[in-house]
């Protein structure tokens, strides 16, 4: 019995460094947050894209409007101060059409100038959503980089001592191994604690002086009264 709960101590040991293992594998940033920034990132730089094609339309159907208003207009003046038309009633019309396509050109230059302006706010905002995004996909690739580094290491580490778990716990009775993996479930992965003084690792709790002394004179069949757990004192030449 002596020789066999040396060995479950080591198979406890193996437990409690497999969970570790285990749950730094989990905690692992498996880069999914990012990849969601970079996502929503991709959508934003896309509708910014969008909306600067659309003003550079917009700017360019404007810059055609204004030609062609503007040539209407230069023909009207052709015809008004060209002495061509005579007639009183003729020379006011285009009097009026003038007047009437000045506004109308003034009133798309004004347009123009707004493209202008936005199309350069345009520019700017979709540089920097350019250069969010690059950071952001940078980052992904290191993150998920350390992970596949970092996860093969550990999944390699936890294959290698699940190994060593099964070769160790081999060589325990069935029954004790059966009791141990019951008391284990029920106790957060601490089945069997090692004793160097009168205090239950486990629980924290004061142990009887008869079971400690117990535990010293070579029993190996004692456990706690409180939590139940196995214990273990490790004899000379154990």
């Amino acid at each position: 019995m002596s020789n066999e709960l040396a060995i479950l101590y080591e198979v406890q040991r193996a437990d409690t460094e497999l969970a570790r293992l285990r749950e730094a594998l989990a905690g692992l940033d498996t880069g999914d947050e990012l990849a969601r920034q970079v996502e929503e990132a991709e959508e934003e730089l896309t509708r910014l894209s969008a909306e600067h094609r659309a003003t550079e339309k917009e700017a360019t159907d404007r810059d055609l409007e204004l030609k062609a208003l503007e040539e209407k207009k230069a023909r009207f003046e052709s015809q008004l101060y060209g002495g061509t038309v005579q007639n009183p009633r003729q020379l006011t019309d285009l009097q009026d059409e003038v007047a009437m396509l000045s506004r109308e050109i003034s009133k798309i230059e004004d347009r123009i100038l707004e493209l202008m302006e936005t199309l350069e706010n345009e520019r700017s905002a979709t540089q920097t959503a350019e250069a969010g995004l690059r950071e952001l996909q940078e980052r992904l690739g290191s993150v998920r980089a350390q992970h596949e580094t970092t996860g093969s290491r550990l999944q390699q580490e936890i294959a290698e001592l699940e190994e060593e778990r099964k070769a160790r716990a081999s060589e325990v009775g069935a029954q004790l191994l059966k009791r141990y993996e019951r008391i284990r479930a029920r106790q957060g992965n601490l089945g069997l604690v090692k004793l160097t003084g009168a205090t239950c690792p486990g629980c924290r709790i004061t142990l009887p002086s008869d079971t400690v002394k117990g535990l010293k004179a070579g029993r190996q069949d004692l456990t706690c009264e409180n939590c139940g757990r196995l214990l273990y004192w490790e004899q000379e030449g154990d």
